[in-house]
Parts: C-alpha cells; structure tokens; sequence
C-alpha cells in the first residue's frame, strides 16, 4: 500500500487482488453506490457528469497497453486502484467505503497507520458531479481511477471533488472503439462522423442489462435505430460492427434494396446519414453468451429514403 502526497493534490494508490468481474459497473451501479455511503451521512447525492467520465476515458486508453499504476500528471487528484485480475466498480467503492471504520469525524483524521481519504472523498459534501468509464488493458489486469478536480481559487477545505473511475472492459468495446470502427465506414461513402452521446448510450445500457438473464436476440423497440448482436461465446464491439458493415456486400445502392435473401439493414443504419448520434453497451450473459447492441439518433432506415 502507498500513499503520496503531491503540493495541493492528494494521492492514493492501493493494490489488491479480486474475485472475477460481476454486473455492477454501469453509471447507476457507481452512483447507487456512492449515494448509498453519502445519504449514510446526511449528504446530498453525486449526479452523473459526462464531461468528467471523458477525462477518465481519455487517459484510460492511455493506460490500455501496460495497466501501469502510473499516475496522469493532470490537473487532478487521483486514486489509483490495481488489481491483477478483474474487478467490479461497486466492490471497489465498496472497498473505500470501509474505510470509514478508520476515519474519526471529530478530529477528521485517519486511525493510526490507517488510511480513510478515500472514503471521505466518497462522503465530501462539495463533491458534486461524478464520471465514470470502462477499459479492458491488454495485460488483462483491472485499473480503477478516482480522479479528484481541485477547483481552481478554492482552499482544501472547500474544494469542489469530481470522480471519476476507471474499470474493466475488453479491448475493442470502449466508446471510442465503437465510434472508429461506425465513422470508418461512414468516411468510405462520404458521410459526416457520428458522435457519442451518453443519453443514448445510457439507453443501450440500460436495455442491455435486461438480456443480460436470456441473450435473446430481440429489439428493444425503444425510440432509436438499433443494431443489435449476439454471439454464443465473447465477442468484442468491435467484431460487431464490422459485421454489420460487411452486409455492405448485399446492399445495392442504386435500387436502394439487399440482395435476394440478403439483410444489409444493420450496414444502411451505419451509414445513415441523417443519424448523428451513438450510443452502445455490451454484456456478457449469465449464460456465458454475448449481447451488443447499438442505438442511433435519429433514427435511420426510413422507408422510401436512401442513407445518403
């Protein structure tokens, strides 16, 4: 365990090891879990902040290759969590959380040879918007980042703390990763850049986790353009979509149609042009299978118009 201490940016880092990874890393989980130790204390709730879980996605595929516990050299604070195998983001807030048991309100100190700073950052009341965002690092270890923002002209006591955590996800599923592998085939005809947007993302996940118990291969139905996936094993985002692109083959622009027996509808939702915004969620299943699915705003594939 160590501890560092760095001018006006407090840093923790701790190593450990952890049972396989559960259900338990969507914004809700993170949130639930924070608010859960805050309302403990009389402490109003974190909201979500997609501007912080940007930074955290950001320098965690910087961190994707090594898994190093190596700090970001930012503008922030941070809390820096390692493990050699997988994690969940709600064991790790957990984990913090207990550290109350060594933290003394009345002096605001820690126990003797204890450390209790991440739980206090959990329960800071100034604490006011929380981000958080998932990676896979090819070493297959599990890094969890909780970044601190010191806003800018306020003292210690009354700074203004963002969290943001880091926590595992296979290669090839982050956001990132699902946007170059949707805006390569878009560039291939002309068409202009989707961009992530978590309301539609949040919309991905939350349907999602409610295949999570069967996989099947069923729409949601919602309000967005959908493509959805399923494999009998793991399967990445990426692999996903550049299945569905590959029905590029059986669509036919000039008659607007697929070939005789063909789909090509989830290649035509890809590349439609009017829709501009993406959002996407994985999931492995109880039963071992993998569902993905990808949501479009607006939606595309209106009858009688072309993608572009």
């Amino acid at each position: 365990m160590k501890i560092f201490n760095q001018s006006r940016n407090l840093i923790l880092a701790e190593l450990f090891l952890h049972s396989p990874l559960r259900a338990q890393d969507s914004p809700q989980d993170f949130l639930d879990a924070h608010n859960q130790a805050r309302a403990a204390v009389g402490v109003d709730p974190l909201a979500w902040d997609e501007t912080v879980a940007a930074y955290a996605r950001d320098y965690a595929n910087q961190r994707r290759g090594d898994c190093a516990l190596e700090h970001s050299s930012g503008p922030y604070g941070e809390n820096i969590a390692w493990s050699s195998g997988d994690m969940s983001g709600v064991e790790a807030v957990n984990m913090w959380v207990n550290e109350q048991a060594d933290y003394d309100y009345g002096s605001n100190t820690c126990a003797s040879g204890k450390q209790c700073g991440h739980y206090t950052q959990i329960v800071w009341k100034n604490s006011v918007r929380m981000g958080c965002t998932m990676v896979k690092p090819s070493s297959l270890a599990t890094m969890i980042l909780k970044v601190i923002l010191w806003a800018s002209g306020l003292t210690e006591k009354t700074t203004t703390i963002f969290l943001v955590f880091i926590v595992p996800l296979r290669a090839q599923d982050s956001p990132q990763d699902f946007l170059d592998a949707h805006n390569q085939a878009r560039a291939a005809v002309g068409v202009d850049p989707l961009a992530w947007d978590e309301t539609v993302a949040a919309y991905a996940r939350d349907y999602a986790n409610q295949r999570r118990g069967d996989c099947a291969l069923e729409h949601s139905s919602g309000p967005y353009g959908e493509n959805i996936a399923w494999s009998s094993g793991d399967m990445s985002g990426v692999e996903a979509v550049n299945m569905w692109v590959n029905e590029q083959a059986d669509y036919d622009y000039g008659s607007n149609t697929c070939d005789s027996g063909k789909q090509c509808g989830h290649y035509t939702q890809i590349v439609w042009k009017k829709s501009v915004r993406l959002g996407c969620a994985k999931v492995s299943c109880d039963n071992g299978q993998t569902f993905i699915t990808c949501n479009y705003d607006p939606q595309g594939n209106i009858v009688g118009e072309w993608p572009y």
